[in-house]
């Protein structure tokens, strides 16, 4: 940041967690960027989120975030002696809620929920409802907010920058999973962060199995504490890569690399429509409008009355093991075919 830049008084972004929803509040960032193009736009997250914030171009300076009452309290303490003009919370727990107000900006902008709203001088609505059995997507919420704190529509796709040295750590992640021809690969996620949105583990295996019949070469994109996960795919479907741990950066230049993206919605699925790759996901308790963007993005979702119901523990957890495997391979095979992604067919490695 240059020193005019860094004097200015700065506007905070504030948005801790979690990956899908990073990459979704892109297009706020680039809305209150353009709003503001005389203050250095600024963003809390926490501090795993940092290296993919800190390579976005409309973004000066990442503060990363403890959940702890002492890491809260020496940020509110930084940010004061830094001098912010405008801070936006675009998560909206108690603990975004106290730094946005004691962060000492005069001008602060959060949704309206209950217990938080004294934080924000201006609130908007957190959800709206288009019709019956529509939902906002997420981007556009936060495009909401953006635009009533000042910002400028620049669009609700998510758009990612890497920073250098990204690509050669992506090519070397990929020679460990032993993946030949990356963009020919189909990145399977099988695992969830809810149990609830999680689709059967044998389910999944035995995608994994009908992909690798049909031709395809498949990579397993596992999370932290997903070894398990990796063990069982690769005992029911051999044939599957398993990608290696890595940090966000480079688990974001991987998915750039790949041909598709299928399996539960996730972190990598909203990863991989920020550059354009196209994804398949299913959905139960979650709703596809609110994690679905425009693009060449499919989906399929449990028929069952009480879908979408946000709950993360179920008792009954009827609704995505009534998704059938078989018939989730039919509709993933159709969806890559209608977007160009046929077997043994894609751009040259590495590309």
């Amino acid at each position: 940041m240059s020193a005019a830049r860094d004097a200015a008084a700065a506007v905070l972004a504030i948005r801790p967690r979690t990956l899908g929803d990073v990459v979704l509040l892109t297009p706020a960032l680039r809305a209150l960027a353009k709003g503001h193009p005389g203050a250095p736009l600024e963003v809390i997250t926490e501090a795993r989120y940092a290296p993919l914030l800190a390579a976005q171009p409309e973004v000066a300076r990442v503060w990363p975030m403890a959940r702890t009452t002492s890491g809260t309290l020496g940020l509110i303490a930084r940010l004061r002696a830094r001098r912010v003009a405008l801070a936006v919370d675009f998560f909206g727990n108690p603990r975004t809620a106290l730094v946005t107000r004691a962060c000492g900006a005069p001008r602060t902008a959060g949704y309206d929920l209950a217990r938080r709203r004294s934080a924000y001088r201006l609130r908007v609505p957190r959800e709206l409802r288009p019709g019956p059995d529509r939902r906002e997507f997420a981007a556009a919420t936060h495009v909401r907010l953006a635009l009533a704190a000042g910002g400028v529509d620049d669009g609700l796709e998510p758009r990612l920058a890497l920073p250098e040295g990204a690509g050669s750590a992506a090519r070397e992640l990929l020679e460990r999973a032993g993946v030949a021809v990356p963009a020919r690969a189909i990145g399977l996620v099988a695992a969830g962060t809810w149990r609830a949105k999680t689709w059967p583990l044998s389910h999944a295996a035995r995608l994994a199995a009908g992909l690798a019949g049909a031709g395809h070469e498949v990579l397993a994109i596992l999370g932290p504490g997903e070894a398990h996960v990796g063990a069982t795919l690769r005992r029911f479907a051999p044939a599957t890569r398993l990608l290696p741990d890595c940090g966000i950066v480079e688990l974001a230049a991987v998915i750039r690399r790949l041909r598709a993206v299928v399996g539960t919605d996730s972190g990598p699925r909203h990863l991989a429509a920020a550059f354009g790759v196209p994804t398949f996901a299913w959905f139960g308790p979650t709703h596809p409008d609110t994690w679905t963007g425009p693009g060449p993005h499919g989906w399929w979702r449990t028929a069952l009355p009480c879908r979408a119901c946000d709950r993360t523990v179920c008792p009954h957890w009827s609704c995505l093991p009534a998704l059938a495997p078989d018939q989730a391979l039919a509709r993933v095979l159709a969806h890559l075919e209608a977007h160009g992604v046929a077997a043994g067919v894609g751009a040259a490695a590495g590309a």
